[in-house]
């Protein structure tokens, strides 16, 4: 019924411009006095889970305040997942999506 997609973007603009448009937006009119508004988000798709920045540890160890902790290093891209249904149009999705052996979230039921 439903399939979860995976997906690391390059960046956070790039995320935000394939999972969402915009809608609402006027251009300014200076002839009527309108002025321009940006308009809002509206997602392209139902579930859209947004991770961010994802860590893992490089395998050494750092003194904090609190006691050793293991160091992490950023994982290259701005991670989301997203969950549709079978017959949803993912094509624009396709450049961006991955297949990791252990997701760092993932859809409950």
């Amino acid at each position: 019924m439903y399939k979860d997609i995976y997906l690391s973007f390059p960046d956070e603009a790039t995320a935000r411009a394939t999972l969402y448009r915009i809608e609402g937006a006027i251009p300014a009119d200076p002839e009527t006095g309108i002025e321009a508004q940006d308009g809002y988000e509206v997602p392209n798709f139902d579930n859209i889970d947004i991770i961010g920045t994802i860590y893992k540890p490089t395998g050494w160890t750092i003194e904090t305040d609190e006691g050793p902790m293991p160091e992490m290093a950023p994982i290259d891209g701005w991670h989301v997942n997203v969950r549709v249904l079978h017959n949803t149009d993912t094509s624009a999705l396709d450049a961006y999506v991955v297949s990791p052996k252990t997701p760092m979230r993932v859809w409950a039921g």
